[in-house]
């Protein structure tokens, strides 16, 4: 923990990136047909809490410590978590129907996002730069889908992969905090300029 403007700084990427695996290990195993779908709605609720609320809490107080890629990165996409999650409890509760094609600008932009966030994190860590490395495929598949190829499954994968590495980020970040002997490796960042 560091001090930052009098503040005590608390490195919450941790806290977002586990919710980011709640989420996304949730909606890979539902994609993937391993949890069933007739309990969508408290899938819903799930991912948008823990995909969506914690990462927009965490990616705020980031924002707090003037930690603008993190900030961004984690307000950014629990945004996307939230704003999908809100519409498919809609539909679900009140019967609202959507097509597809609605979503097809929101995920194209966060496909292009996210590819520039591969070499935004590629400054900070190599895990995260793969993290993201993943989450550019998976709304790349995403669009896919949109225009209607039955691509469900290999998004769920891709989840699932994001999920796992999101925890193995987070637990890293967490356990790396203390003096101990044993260090999770993150991976040096792959691009050497200096990142504040």
């Amino acid at each position: 923990m560091d001090k930052k403007d009098g503040l005590l700084k608390v490195d919450v990427l941790s806290i977002g990136l586990f919710g980011l695996a709640v989420g996304a290990l949730t909606l890979g195993l539902v994609q993937m047909g391993i949890i069933p779908h007739n309990d969508d709605l408290a899938i819903s609720i799930i991912c948008l809490m823990f995909g969506g609320i914690v990462q927009i809490v965490a990616g705020m107080i980031d924002v707090k410590y003037h930690d603008q890629l993190g900030g961004t990165a984690l307000t950014m996409y629990g945004f996307y978590w939230t704003t999908v999650f809100t519409v498919k409890i809609l539909g679900l509760v009140e019967g609202f129907h959507w097509d597809n094609i609605l979503f097809l600008p929101l995920v194209a932009i966060y496909a292009l996002f996210s590819a520039i966030m591969i070499y935004l994190t590629g400054h900070k860590s190599l895990t995260l730069m793969v993290l993201h490395v993943f989450i550019t495929i998976v709304f790349t598949i995403d669009v896919l889908i949109k225009l209607n190829f039955p691509l469900e499954y290999y998004a769920g994968v891709d989840h699932v992969i994001i999920g796992l590495l999101a925890l193995y980020h987070a637990m890293g970040t967490l356990v790396n905090k203390f003096k101990w002997e044993v260090k999770i490796p993150l991976g040096e960042p792959p691009f050497k300029l200096k990142y504040n």
